[in-house]
């Protein structure tokens, strides 16, 4: 038997060890590996009860990658008690024995991993974006801030949050020079948006109107059926609907559940952004076209971003 205790990563090892456009790349090798095959993962597994979730992942970046398990839990009643509203756990196995070699903390690779597939579908679908609004005050909304100043250079960002006091705490956490406007209006800071960024934990839409022609709306939040942090009018309303994965979307993605069955929307299929990463199919077709682009989180992200923190630590 195995005795040895696997060794545990911590959330400051997983922050320092890799840069923005290292994460991102190995997002695209996710996505893009999921179309091809090199990707692989099991079954994504989603336990609603009311309005937390409860979710595992099970999935293996290469053929000669660690399998990576993951396991975790979103409750929004945690805010109130000082705890992570997204706890999540991992485990690394290794590619040759499987022995369980590593314990990594799961709230920052979630973290991570999420922000940097973000950027690639903002990279791939929407137009240069001079006003960005990112909607949320959590740290996946301040990680998608920060990640977007540092790759697209936006003129403005926009960051809407609930009340004054979540205001103060965000822009603390930006420089004054940086190009950070804090509101509470979310439908004005929506209204000629080239890029949004939905990242809360909403269970039902945070606004009901038509986006503005090319607009890329990208959202986090509508990652299990009883989440519809995008309307799904909002959805049919769309020219283009994409996701991390087509399929799992389809079924568990509480925003595009219900627009599938609209005869009224505009498009004919959910597509993968692992297709356009590989160039089999087209991304953004002209400049006024509206996009709707939905991650549920994927093992594979995870399973990447490991691979590539392995190979930080093992080469230290």
């Amino acid at each position: 038997m195995n005795s040895a205790m696997p060794v545990t990563i911590s959330a400051a090892e997983v922050e320092s060890a890799c840069s923005l456009i290292e994460v991102v790349q190995s997002q695209r090798n996710a996505l893009g590996g999921l179309i091809t095959g090199v990707s692989v993962m099991g079954p994504r597994a989603v336990i609603t009860n009311g309005e937390n979730a409860q979710f595992s992942y099970i999935a293996r970046a290469s053929s000669t990658a660690p399998t990576i398990v993951k396991f975790g839990s979103v409750t929004g009643s945690n805010s109130a008690k000082g705890l992570p509203v997204v706890q999540a756990y991992i485990g690394v196995m290794d590619y040759e024995t499987g022995s369980l070699k590593y314990f990594v903390d799961g709230e920052s690779v979630t973290r991570i991993r999420t922000t940097a597939a973000s950027m690639v579908a903002a990279q791939e679908l929407a137009n240069k974006p001079k006003y960005i609004t990112v909607i949320g005050s959590a740290p996946q909304a301040i990680a998608h801030a920060k990640a977007a100043l540092e790759l697209f250079t936006p003129e403005k960002i926009t960051i809407v949050v609930r009340n004054a006091a979540k205001g103060d705490a965000v822009r603390a956490q930006f420089q004054n020079s940086s190009p950070i406007e804090i509101s509470m209006d979310i439908e004005a800071a929506v209204t000629g948006s080239d890029l949004i960024f939905a990242c809360t934990n909403a269970m039902v839409p945070l606004f009901k109107s038509k986006l503005s022609p090319g607009t890329t709306c990208i959202s986090i939040g509508s990652f299990a059926p009883n989440r519809e942090e995008i309307s799904a009018n909002t959805v049919i309303a769309a020219d283009k609907v994409f996701a991390d994965d087509a399929a799992t979307t389809e079924a568990q993605c509480g925003s595009i559940i219900p627009a599938l069955s609209s005869p009224n929307k505009k498009w004919d299929s959910v597509f993968s952004i692992g297709a356009v990463i590989n160039r089999t199919i087209g991304g953004r077709d002209n400049a006024d076209e509206i996009i709707c682009y939905f991650s549920v989180g994927l093992g594979v992200q995870d399973a990447s971003f490991i691979e590539l923190l392995m190979s930080k630590k093992l080469n230290k």
